[in-house]
């Protein structure tokens, strides 16, 4: 194993990293409390939760096209800017009309959205411009080590907060978060621009559509088999996943008769999983195919599926059981991590990069889509079965589908292909 030593590029990206996700994490937990809070609906708080996705659905070509077509660092700046005025836009607002805060709160939901997925799809996209492709792993990987540390931090910190301020004023604070972000990306140094080989400017591609720049994304996949499995199995891989995240808290409330705090040490342990396994990646040296690594964990999550359900027939105490969920779910998040940061970097790598902000948007978007199909059909088997069955069966077909890709992937070489070998793409003139 190496030690981890920090670049000023990399202390750069994870300032952006930890004060973004934290700071927008705090914002989203204070939304949804005082809409539960106020409405004490829970069609109320589904609509807030379903704002987001409906939006990045919606976005999907135009983040694509913006980020592939215009100056990377611009956008991020562009969307900084943006989500600032928009959060103080709300504060203000909400003081004058405090009566409309449901239609106020899913304005800013809405802004915080668009500005969001342009600013993550950009930052993704630019990595092999910030760094070296022998870095990319440690980046990624630290990357996901801060974004769970944000995220484990953010609802603490919130509910304590919440108690203390208004929401308006969370949006002011969380204007803070961003204009460190904004700040620090001034300060991101991309490498000298290099035109990559790519098929030359004409007339018609200088005034691409939106419409031709999407298509062109789905042409890309079409022509590259590997890219089509990964990105597919990526969203099977968040349908099955739908059952821990449906069921596990179903199964830990109602089922093993945990306690909330309880629960809640047990839900956090996965941020802390994710935060050690991005550190214990950072400091290891793969030496097999990233794709493989990524594919041997998901054999391991089947696993970890099964044993999910066991607690079920060992009739263990609740303090047991919160043990056991505590070991549990610190391994899921180490194995998230092994799974999709070796994905991730390999795509980075892959992937043209006057095509990533599409792909990436295109992939985002794809595994979203079955996010909430994965939810109806897992929420209506939990009403329905008892869980271990449901773990059970989940685990062994997500076996059969890992063993079944991978076999795919052996039979017909498509690892072996150069055009799949993982070589660091040169960087475009508009990116820098």
């Amino acid at each position: 194993m190496n030690k981890i030593k920090l670049s000023a590029q990399t202390i750069r990206l994870l300032i952006i990293k930890f004060t973004g996700g934290f700071g927008s994490g705090m914002l989203s937990f204070a939304t949804g409390l005082y809409i539960l809070h106020r409405t004490g609906s829970a069609l109320g708080m589904g609509v807030s939760l379903i704002t987001g996705p409906i939006i990045s659905l919606l976005l999907t070509p135009f983040v694509g096209f913006v980020v592939d077509t215009f100056n990377h660092r611009k956008v991020m700046i562009a969307a900084q800017i943006t989500t600032s005025l928009g959060l103080l836009l709300f504060g203000f607002t909400f003081q004058l009309w405090p009566a409309q805060y449901f239609a106020e709160l899913i304005g800013l939901i809405v802004i915080l959205q668009i500005t969001d997925n342009f600013l993550s799809t950009a930052l993704t996209a630019s990595l092999v411009q910030l760094f070296d492709s022998d870095e990319l792993q440690k980046v990624n990987s630290l990357n996901q080590s801060v974004s769970s540390l944000a995220s484990f931090l953010a609802p603490i910190i919130g509910a304590l907060v919440y108690t203390l301020i208004s929401i308006d004023n969370f949006a002011f604070i969380e204007i803070g978060f961003e204009l460190i972000a904004l700040f620090t990306i001034m300060f991101l140094r991309f490498k000298n621009a290099i035109q990559e080989q790519k098929p030359q400017s004409t007339d018609a591609s200088s005034t691409e559509t939106v419409w031709q720049n999407f298509r062109a994304g789905f042409q890309y996949l079409r022509n590259q088999r590997l890219m089509r499995i990964l990105i597919i199995s990526s969203a099977a891989i968040n349908f099955f996943f739908s059952a821990v995240n449906v069921g596990e808290p179903y199964f830990l409330v109602k089922t093993l008769k945990l306690s909330s705090t309880q629960y809640g040490i047990t839900d956090s342990s996965l941020a802390v999983g994710m935060f050690l396994g991005g550190i214990l990646l950072s400091l290891m040296k793969l030496k097999h195919h990233p794709v493989l690594i990524s594919y041997l964990n998901i054999g391991f999550l089947s696993l970890v599926f099964i044993a999910v359900g066991i607690p079920e027939i060992l009739n263990l105490s609740a303090d047991i059981n919160t043990i056991y969920f505590i070991a549990l779910n610190t391994l899921n998040g180490i194995i998230l991590v092994f799974i999709n940061t070796p994905l991730g970097m390999y795509m980075q790598q892959l992937i043209p990069q006057h095509m990533q902000g599409r792909i990436f948007s295109l992939t985002s978007t794809i595994s979203m889509l079955l996010m909430p199909l994965g939810t109806i059909v897992f929420g209506f088997l939990f009403d329905h079965l008892s869980a271990l069955p449901i773990f059970a069966i989940t685990g062994i077909l997500l076996i059969i589908f890992t063993t079944s890709v991978v076999l795919t992937l052996s039979r017909q070489k498509l690892l072996n292909q150069p055009k799949n070998s993982s070589q660091p793409q040169l960087p475009q003139g508009i990116s820098d």
